[in-house]
């Protein structure tokens, strides 16, 4: 199913895990119509400018595939309470740039910038939600210290 010009539920529903485990990742219709809000305000605005295939790492996932995974059910990668996410990439663009253009572009709830290295452009990924009902534009950036994932403000 095209949600898009470019962006297909299939490519934001697949899921290695959830195919060597046997679990049925298909959204319900709702979770589906809050997934193309997504792809219609964030996901397709992204690939129209750099006019280039994003490469998503991570979409919907139902709750049983966040459990298996080690995410939480209230994730909004589960497309629930009117909101979807999705994990992504453009390979030859810098992900801090990707995230920049974001940010001053796009209405998203919440975008962070996650386990991006500093002069390593292609390290980490993009995480960008949004809301169908309120989207707060928080941005963080996703980092380990000491062992540790801490997600502080992210501004540059």
């Amino acid at each position: 199913m095209k949600l898009t010009a470019n962006i297909t539920l299939d490519e934001l529903t697949k899921s290695q895990v959830a195919e060597r485990k046997g679990i049925n990742n298909n959204p319900n219709p709702q979770q589906i119509e809050n997934i193309k809000a997504l792809a219609v305000n964030v996901l397709q605005p992204i690939r129209s400018h750099f006019d280039k295939p994003l490469i998503i790492s991570s979409g919907f996932r139902c709750a049983e595939l966040c459990v298996a995974i080690g995410s939480s059910i209230n994730s909004q990668h589960v497309a629930d309470d009117g909101a979807a996410a999705a994990d992504f990439e453009i390979p030859g663009v810098d992900n801090r740039e990707l995230a920049r253009w974001i940010r001053d572009n796009l209405e998203v709830d919440q975008g962070i910038l996650e386990f991006y290295k500093d002069g390593e452009p292609t390290s980490g990924w993009i995480h960008c939600s949004y809301s169908t009902e309120n989207n707060r534009q928080q941005w963080l950036r996703a980092q380990r210290v000491e062992g540790k994932v801490s997600y502080p403000p992210w501004l540059q």
